[in-house]
Order: C-alpha cells, then structure tokens, then sequence
C-alpha cells in the first residue's frame, strides 16, 4: 500500500492526546456501526495500481441528554494506474458510527470532544475498516488489500547505537563479549 503521509507533528499531536485524555478516561463505547458504503471496480489491466490514496474525515456530535458521544469517521480509498489517469482501479468508502456513552460532560469542552474523536474514535474504528477493506477487495476479484495499522503519533527517532566495548574480566584476564 502506498505509504500514508501526516502534516500534524507530533507536538500537535500529543496535545490532541492531551485535549482527549479527559474524554477517553470517562467513556464506554456502546456500539460501533457501519452506518453506509460504496464500492466499485473498475477494468483490471496488467500490472498493479501506482497510485492508492486513503482520506478520512471524522465528525463529532454530543448529545448531552442522552449522555452520548456519537464519532462520525468517513474513510475513502482509490486506487488508480497513473497520477494522469482519471480511470479508478477501485474505489471503497464507509462511514461507521461509534456510540460512547458519558457519565458526565463537566469540565469537557468542545476541543475535548472534537479531540476525542480525532484519534480514538478514529482509532477506535480502524480495525473495522481494516477489515471491511480487505474482505471487500476479496469479494471484488481483487487481491486482498491490507490497510496498513493506525499509528496517531510517530515514533521518535533513535540515535544510531555506538559499538559496544569489550570488557575485561577482571579475575582471569579473559575477554568478554567477543
């Protein structure tokens, strides 16, 4: 699958953990649903797609009296030959719906609940769409296609590791670590 590209840094992204820490700590998800979907297939020619882009959209909804949270992610996927064809291989979106209940809403704000449901409703309906993606791909005569594991943060990257020293024993003489 073509490698997913973020614009968000990890500094906004961590606030974003931040901003819905408060939110996750109190939730219970009630259902997860997929609410609709699309797919079509195009005319398969030889060789594989070059170009595969995937977009999601997630809305957030609270309903206050009813003590819910309601997470709306809309994922697309295409596939197409080349960047100049207009022709799509395939084509697959799904819109599920992701209930959480909420004991309480004191303290929360808005940037709380829309925080929330940017990355764990997001996160929290990935493996269904990983899921519905590769059984659909199936269906279509298609190889199955894996979409790759959701990872809000990236990992910071490590220094290269100096060489280890050897070590002397210190009552034989003997080299340890060779």
């Amino acid at each position: 699958m073509a490698k997913q590209t973020s614009t968000t840094s990890r500094r906004t992204a961590r606030s974003k953990m931040d901003l819905a820490a408060p939110v996750s700590e109190r939730v219970e998800v009630m259902e997860i649903l997929l609410a609709e979907s699309m797919t079509k297939r195009g005319a398969v020619r030889d060789g594989l797609p070059a170009k595969l882009a995937m977009s999601v959209n997630v809305e957030t909804q609270v309903d206050k009296g009813e003590k819910v949270v309601c997470v709306r992610p809309r994922f697309v996927l295409s596939a197409k030959y080349d960047e100049a064809d207009d022709e799509e291989l395939l084509r697959i979106e799904a819109q599920f719906v992701l209930r959480y209940r909420v004991p309480s809403f004191e303290g929360l704000k808005k940037a709380n609940i829309a925080a929330f449901g940017e990355l764990n409703g997001l996160y929290n309906a990935w493996p269904y769409w990983r899921e519905f993606v590769q059984s659909t791909t199936v269906r279509m005569g298609l190889p199955p296609l894996t979409v790759p594991l959701y990872r809000p943060l990236k990992a910071p990257k490590r220094p290269a590791k100096a060489p280890a020293r050897r070590k002397r024993a210190k009552s034989s003489g003997t080299r340890v670590g060779r």
